[in-house]
């Protein structure tokens, strides 16, 4: 849920014919949450991730998945 940049009042906008180029539009909508809050999510995703981008290309850190009940 908190991946989409529309909460935060941003919004990319393809180019007519060349779907590789957007625009970016920052104010457009009232935000939701702040980009300071956005920001702290997305690197807290980064960090539970389980992926790693190498050389060779995207593979698992381990075979062990994230889970909030490992800590209880």
């Amino acid at each position: 849920m908190l991946s989409t940049e529309k909460y935060i009042g941003v919004v990319r906008l393809l180019n007519a014919g060349e779907h590789q180029e957007y625009y970016i539009s920052e104010n457009n909508h009232p935000a939701i949450i702040s980009k300071e809050q956005f920001e702290a999510v997305q690197i807290e995703k980064k960090n539970r991730s389980n992926v790693v981008k190498g050389k060779s290309g995207n593979r698992r850190r381990s075979s062990s998945k994230y889970s909030s009940k490992k800590g209880r």
